[in-house]
C-alpha cells in the first residue's frame, strides 16, 4: 500500500496550520497596534501606553510621565493629541491618563484574568529607541512578585525573559490571546548593558487602579535595602556571622531614614523585633504600614558594631 496520500495529507495540514498560525500572529499585532499609543512627554516620545476601555483610558508606566509637565498621545487610528493625567501607582509604577471624549469608541485591549504560567510566552508592544510599533516576544520567568529598586522607590512586579529598548516602558505585555497581562516597567541592566530580564507591573496591580482611579499612597522609608548575600566579598567577611541581616542603600540624604541617622552600607538587623534576609519579606511588612506609622529599626554598621535603635516616621510614595 503506497504511503503517498498520507505523506500529502501531512503536507496539507501543516500547511494549514501554518497559516492558521501566522493570521493569528497578525491579528494580534494588528489589534495592538490599534490599541497601543505612543507616550509624548513635553513633545517628545518618552514611552509607550495601551487603551483600556472605549472612553479612552490610558494605561502606561508612571515613571514615562513623573517628570512631565505637557502630555500628548498619538497612534495608528489618532493623530497626535492632548492627554490627561488621571492618577498613579509609582509602588508599582503605573498611570492612567484620559484620551479627549468622542462619539466613535477607541479601540482597546481588555485585561486578562490571570498572569500565564512560568514559561508561557507574551508579547509586548513597543516603541523601542524611536523604532515605531514594534510587536516583541518574552516569556514568564515567575507569576510571584518581587520588589525592585528602580526611579528612585521600590516597585512590585513580576520578571520575564526578554530585552526591552528605551521607548518600550509603559507597553502592554499581552498574552498569545490579546489580552493584557502587565505593563513593561524595568530593565535588568550590567554597566548599561540588558540582562535578557525585565519587569512588568504584577495584574492585580493595574486592575486595581483601573477599577478605583485614584493615586494610590503607600508607605516608605525613602531609603533602599539589599540582601547581605547579594555585597561583594569584602563586605560579606567584614559583616556579622550567623545573623539575618539587610544592607541600607541609596538612602536619600533628606528622606526620613537618613535624617535618623542611617547611612549607606548600614545593616538593618530588626524592624519591630523581627529579622529580615530577603528585600520581599521585608516590603511586604513595610507595605503593610501607612505613611505617618512609626517603626522601630534596630542598626548597626557594616561591621555590626555601633548597635542602635532609630524611631522613624514613614513618609509618603506617590
Amino acid at each position: 500500500m503506497s504511503s503517498k496520500p498520507l505523506v500529502v495529507l501531512i503536507c496539507v495540514f501543516a500547511c494549514v496550520v501554518g497559516s492558521w498560525s501566522a493570521e493569528k500572529k497578525a491579528s494580534l499585532y494588528n489589534r495592538a497596534v490599534e490599541s497601543s499609543v505612543e507616550m509624548l512627554v513635553d513633545g517628545r516620545i518618552a514611552g509607550t501606553g495601551v487603551i483600556v476601555d472605549g472612553n479612552g483610558t490610558i494605561l502606561t508606566a508612571c515613571h514615562v510621565i513623573r517628570t512631565g509637565e505637557r502630555y500628548e498621545a498619538r497612534s495608528a487610528s489618532f493623530e497626535q493629541t492632548p492627554i490627561k493625567l488621571i492618577c498613579t501607582d509609582r509602588s508599582h509604577d503605573l498611570a492612567l491618563l484620559s484620551l479627549p471624549p468622542r462619539d466613535k469608541p477607541y479601540p482597546f485591549m481588555e485585561l486578562a484574568k490571570k498572569i500565564p504560567a512560568e514559561g508561557r510566552q507574551v508579547h509586548l508592544l513597543g516603541t523601542p529607541i524611536f523604532r515605531h510599533r514594534l510587536l516583541l516576544t518574552g516569556f514568564v520567568a515567575r507569576r510571584e512578585p518581587l520588589f525592585e529598586w528602580y526611579d528612585g522607590a521600590f516597585m512590585e512586579g513580576y520578571p520575564l525573559t526578554g530585552i526591552a529598548a528605551g521607548g518600550t516602558s509603559g507597553g502592554a505585555w499581552f498574552n498569545p490571546q490579546g489580552e493584557i497581562v502587565g505593563v513593561q516597567a524595568a530593565a535588568m541592566t550590567v554597566g548599561g548593558a540588558p540582562q535578557g530580564v525585565v519587569t512588568s507591573s504584577p495584574l492585580k496591580a493595574i486592575r486595581n487602579l483601573c477599577k478605583r482611579r485614584e493615586t494610590v499612597v503607600v508607605a516608605t522609608m525613602q531609603a533602599a535595602v539589599e540582601e547581605l548575600w547579594g555585597q561583594d566579598a569584602g563586605f560579606i567577611a567584614k559583616a556579622p556571622k550567623k545573623e539575618r541581616a539587610l544592607v541600607f542603600r541609596q538612602v536619600d540624604r533628606k528622606g526620613v531614614a537618613g535624617i535618623a541617622g542611617i547611612n549607606d552600607g548600614d545593616l538593618l538587623l530588626k524592624m519591630d523585633r523581627r529579622s529580615y534576609d530577603t528585600v520581599t519579606s521585608f516590603l511586604r511588612t513595610l507595605r503593610a504600614r501607612k505613611p505617618g506609622d512609626k517603626i522601630s529599626l534596630f542598626v548597626s554598621n557594616s561591621k555590626g558594631e555601633n548597635r542602635r535603635e532609630v524611631v522613624l516616621e514613614l513618609a509618603e510614595l506617590r
